[in-house]
């Protein structure tokens, strides 16, 4: 699992916030996709992730190259 629940409440494990800050490079529609994936797990921790993560989800739309 990718939280620590305690007495401060719900949060990231940090092991998995250094994971998604090392990411590669997103280099095709399938590197996008996974990272989105991903993301969407931690969307409760994103203040305006919807709006931060447009860019990415047009990107994956099947009319864009």
């Amino acid at each position: 699992m990718g939280v620590v629940i305690g007495p401060k409440g719900i949060q990231m494990k940090k092991e998995k916030v250094k994971r998604v800050l090392e990411w590669p490079t997103l280099k095709c529609v399938k590197d996008v996709q996974k990272f989105l994936g991903l993301a969407n797990y931690y969307r409760r921790f994103i203040q305006d992730f919807a709006s931060i993560a447009r860019p990415l989800h047009d990107m994956v739309k099947k009319d864009k190259k």
